[in-house]
């Protein structure tokens, strides 16, 4: 499989359209990863918002420079999330490209959306790696530590009846620990800056909160 980027992974796990408005948190990972952004406790600060010549990455790097302002203040990374809960379908397509995501147009009321199915072999795949990572068969790294964290705090891993010592590890993942020496240390920080995030947007979701 290609090398797929954090929100594209993240979207192709979900298992129904609900919980896309955690695509913002997963995000927020990748632009770690790429050495755009580091996280200073749950807010984060912007370090390169040079184009990458990406869409997605390109307006979400313009609209935290906008947040950040001239100043370049660090930015709440909850609020960041919520404003990108409609982001999901972006890496959908992104992903129908690639042949690793079907889409279908569906219509009630005379009101046509779009449905996305994932590959179940992909799907399945990148739930094994996650899983081999929690058992130990598998060294943690940059990318599968900050998925992880994803995949825990957004509850992502109660879909998979995975007995409770790979939940205990995905939930160590998701607070920054015992993550090794394959993991950098402002990755290790993101993980848990990234989890948290994810539940504070949610919460603020539900809660009618801004």
């Amino acid at each position: 499989m290609t090398q797929l980027s954090l929100p594209e992974e993240f979207v192709l796990l979900l298992h129904k359209d609900g919980g896309g408005y955690h695509t913002g948190a997963a995000e927020l990972g990748e632009l770690v990863l790429r050495g755009r952004i580091r996280f200073e406790g749950r807010k984060l600060q912007l370090v390169d918002p040079s184009p990458t010549g990406e869409q997605w990455a390109d307006t979400a790097l313009a609209l935290l420079a906008r947040r950040a302002g001239a100043k370049n203040k660090r930015v709440d990374a909850a609020r960041f999330i919520q404003s990108r809960r409609g982001t999901r379908t972006t890496h959908c397509e992104s992903l129908v490209r690639r042949g690793l995501m079907r889409c279908e147009r569906k219509s009630l009321l005379g009101i046509g959306y779009r449905r996305y199915y994932p590959d179940t072999a992909a799907r399945e795949a990148l739930i094994g790696e996650l899983r081999a990572v929690a058992r130990g068969e598998q060294q943690v790294d940059n990318r599968t530590a900050l998925l992880a964290a994803l995949s825990h705090a957004t509850g992502l891993v109660r879909t998979w009846r995975l007995p409770k010592q790979e939940l205990k590890r995905l939930k160590q993942i998701s607070r920054g620990e015992q993550l090794g020496a394959a993991v950098e240390a402002v990755v290790a920080s993101a993980a848990a800056a990234v989890a948290a995030g994810a539940i504070a947007a949610t919460t603020a979701a539900t809660t009618g909160g801004s």
